[in-house]
């Protein structure tokens, strides 16, 4: 089987809803806190994981609990967390202040920041074969993704960027990219053509050397190229409770299933409805289904 291999980030998300956001100076009362396993690469790797892929985790933690907890919760699913690293610094930390339908967030990046391209390059060139994956976003220093990208097109592994949070993007980082996954927004701030189609967009990507461009549209499904011409695919209609991992779980998802060669639109197919699955449930990675529950899905 092949493996996929996810340099990203691991989060523990600290969230508390409240009637007012406090002004400074002030303490209000809360309510509904929670804490949750997160971060995109941990995300990502839930999502592969739950869909039959062997993943394998880069990233790094700090020495604290949270950092234990993170392991912990992806070791549940079987990814694979032997080489996930402790640093000398907080595990990365993500405190959600909810007030209806608004919220605050304060993200201290932590271990994720101190993730050196050294500790990936040693893994990868010990244990990656050609056609294996590579899956990154952009929760880790840019410097890491770009570098640990074109290590993995010189060991012939198939690369996927998910460029989130949106920053510019070098052409190099582009054309070291076999499959490229943003949002419409993040399409949009990347590519700075924020007065094109959608269908430009695609062709922008393709143009800077991206071999498969797939862009997501919340509600609207995707877009994607299948090398002829930019095709269209509708999301499944759902209640919406929490859109949290929507997007982790269908680039995830879709990843595994192309691991399995299955064909672009029939990865794609599967992605769609892990996602919206994911968006019934509360949550990130707990929302995320296995591949049991997208198979009845589909099945019915």
């Amino acid at each position: 089987m092949k493996k996929i291999f996810i340099l990203g980030s691991l989060n523990i998300d600290l969230s508390i809803s409240c009637d007012l956001f406090p002004i400074p100076g002030e303490t209000v009362i809360g309510k509904d806190f929670f804490s949750n396993p997160g971060g995109k690469g941990a995300n990502q790797a839930v999502a592969a994981a739950k869909a039959g892929g062997n993943v394998i985790m880069l990233g790094a933690v700090g020495k604290d609990s949270f950092g234990k907890q993170l392991k912990n919760n992806l070791k549940k699913v079987k990814v694979n967390t032997k080489y996930v690293v402790t640093k000398e610094c907080p595990t990365g930390v993500a405190i959600i202040i909810v007030n209806d339908k608004n919220n605050r967030i304060i993200l201290d990046t932590g271990a994720n920041y101190c993730y050196e391209y050294a500790d990936f390059e040693r893994i990868l060139m010990k244990l990656a074969k050609p056609g294996d994956y590579l899956i990154t976003q952009l929760e880790n220093k840019i410097e890491v993704v770009k570098e640990g990208l074109a290590l993995a097109k010189k060991l012939k592994m198939i690369t996927v960027l998910n460029p989130a949070p949106a920053l510019p993007l070098d052409d190099q980082i582009l054309q070291n990219c076999d499959y490229f996954i943003p949002n419409e927004n993040e399409s949009y701030v990347i590519s700075n053509l924020h007065s094109q189609k959608i269908e430009d967009l695609v062709e922008y990507f393709l143009n800077k050397g991206v071999k498969n461009v797939i862009i997501t549209l919340g509600e609207q499904g995707c877009v994607f190229n299948d090398g002829s011409k930019v095709n269209y695919m509708k999301a499944k209609k759902v209640n919406v409770v929490d859109t949290t991992a929507a997007g982790d779980t269908f680039i995830g998802s879709l990843v595994a299933k192309l691991a399995e060669n299955n064909s672009l639109e029939s990865a794609l197919n599967y992605a769609n409805v892990a996602s919206a699955i994911a968006i019934t449930r509360q949550g990130a990675q707990q929302s995320i289904p296995t591949k049991k529950e997208v198979e009845e899905y589909l099945k019915n």
